[in-house]
């Protein structure tokens, strides 16, 4: 019997443990159920909806070389760490360090996305189709705007010719600003070749040395062609990134056209082609230039003239007749950054 009381409280002791077990075991589950409520805050969807600003200017590696990108420069981030965040720049992954950047939400902290579950998913896709746009700018290298060399004469004629159009400036906007016949501001120097009907010429890609352009940053690929009835080249002037930054249209050889030197006594320029850096070499030249606005480009016209003597019965006639004409389009905000790298350069300290 003894035996028979002590095995019922053994088996009320058991009882009474599992009890107590299955009681614990149920508490658990309740009290790890907050965790999940920090979830969104560490979600793609979160970091897709977050921005960085540059603080400072960040120089990166590209396809083509180096450029700086400029303070105040945004970009959505797509990871990050303690010591730096990982950034698109023309299709290419960069890495900012975290003390040159701060962080922006794309939309108001009260905007839970638990609100409005019906656009979540589309809003990490729709960031990058609309982002690219603004963000494609202008690539040059360190340096761009340090000091040339002599050239001083073309660099003042620039700021003449533009000056009157628009203010000097660091302006990396414009992107997609209608150039010439389809091409763009900033679009692949390929792209607008295809658009101009230029994609099966063999061309080649030459640095310009020309005063008041960026240093060690511009080139221009030129093609043979029939353009506007009498230009027979064609310039596409592109950044260090190959994207169009300006479009020059040469006549190397005008016929039959000439003035008087009457006709050209104010013509009191020197150069005639600003990307081949070509100047007048003596006075028996005479330059024509002139700039007028075209919506947000600045065109640039030259024309070169040569004096000729020729002797009419018993009469020597004197004359200038055209040897080169040049056509120069340049977006505005490119224009100001020409004008900026003039003053520098023309600058005494």
């Amino acid at each position: 019997m003894f035996y028979a009381i002590l095995s019922g409280s053994i088996r009320k002791a058991v009882l009474l443990s599992a009890a107590g077990a299955v009681i614990c075991v149920c508490r658990n589950p309740i009290a790890a159920a907050s965790p999940p409520a920090q979830i969104p805050n560490s979600s793609p969807l979160a970091v897709a909806s977050c921005f960085v600003v540059l603080t400072q200017p960040v120089k990166v590696k590209i396809a083509y070389g180096e450029t700086v990108l400029p303070a105040g420069m945004k970009f959505p981030v797509v990871s990050s760490d303690a010591t730096c965040i990982r950034v698109k720049y023309m299709g290419e992954l960069q890495t900012i360090p975290i003390a040159a950047a701060r962080f922006e939400d794309s939309e108001p902290p009260d905007a839970a996305p638990s609100e409005i579950p019906p656009i979540v998913p589309t809003k990490p896709t729709a960031a990058p189709t609309t982002t690219p746009g603004p963000q494609l700018q202008v690539s040059l290298q360190p340096g761009y705007d340090s000091r040339m060399q002599g050239g001083d004469i073309s660099m003042r004629e620039l700021q003449l010719l533009l000056s009157s159009h628009c203010s000097e400036g660091v302006d990396l906007s414009g992107a997609g600003t209608k150039i010439y016949n389809g091409v763009t501001y900033l679009m692949d120097s390929e792209q607008a070749a295809t658009n101009l009907g230029l994609a099966h010429s063999v061309a080649s890609r030459v640095p310009v040395a020309a005063p008041g352009f960026p240093k060690n940053s511009i080139y221009y690929v030129g093609y043979n062609g029939a353009f506007e009835g009498h230009f027979n080249r064609l310039y596409l002037v592109t950044d260090t990134a190959n994207k169009v930054v300006a479009l020059q249209l040469v006549d190397e050889h005008p016929k039959g056209r000439w003035k008087s030197a009457a006709a050209l006594a104010s013509a009191t320029w020197s150069t005639y082609n600003f990307i081949n850096a070509r100047m007048r070499a003596s006075d028996t030249a005479r330059v024509q230039a002139g700039s007028k606005r075209q919506g947000n480009i600045v065109v640039i016209d030259t024309q070169v003239y040569q004096r000729v003597r020729t002797r009419v019965g018993p009469k020597n006639i004197e004359r200038y007749e055209e040897q080169e004409n040049a056509k120069l389009f340049i977006p505005t905000p490119f224009a100001r950054i020409i004008l900026h790298c003039a003053q520098i350069g023309l600058s005494k300290t």
